[in-house]
């Protein structure tokens, strides 16, 4: 048959910053980037997005991957560049950097298809990396205070029959 078998979703409101290396860099605090789906059907289709919320320095930099336990997908098999992405953080301040109030937003679509196992786990992870070390806040901005924004951020796996 066809159509969706299952929707996993988690929103992530953790607040914390961390350095985004020139490799790909788990994003988030532990596990809070990583989401597992057990698939219902053999050889399914798997459509992953992600929202992220916050703040990095030079965020035209920055640019951001899913992995598939570990392993970065649907870049054309180019896994070590730093400078390859399937989205980058929306730069929301004219033409200077200003990394203290001006959150960034990113949000990425892509469809899995490597087909699936019954009953065996995927875990997808959003990753960043950039050509230099950049400091990143997620759910928050550089600064706080009340003239400062937070947001929250989500992923979601649906499961598509093949």
């Amino acid at each position: 048959g066809s159509g969706i078998l299952q929707v996993v979703s988690k929103t992530i409101s953790t607040q914390g910053s961390q350095t985004i290396g020139t490799t790909d860099t788990q994003i988030g605090t532990g596990t809070d980037f990583d989401l597992s789906i057990t698939p219902k059907g053999a050889g399914s289709k798997f459509v992953v997005s992600a929202r992220w919320f916050g703040e990095v320095a030079t965020a035209w930099n920055v640019l951001f991957n899913i992995q598939r336990d570990g392993v970065r997908i649907n870049t054309d098999g180019a896994t070590a560049s730093n400078r390859l992405g399937l989205s980058m953080p929306t730069h929301t301040y004219g033409a200077a950097a200003n990394d203290d109030t001006t959150p960034e937003i990113m949000h990425l679509q892509t469809v899995d298809s490597t087909g699936s196992t019954i009953g065996t786990a995927i875990t997808y992870t959003l990753v960043a990396a950039s050509q230099a070390n950049r400091t990143m806040w997620t759910n928050r901005t550089f600064a706080t205070g009340t003239s400062s924004e937070a947001g929250v951020s989500e992923l979601m796996i649906m499961e598509v029959a093949a």
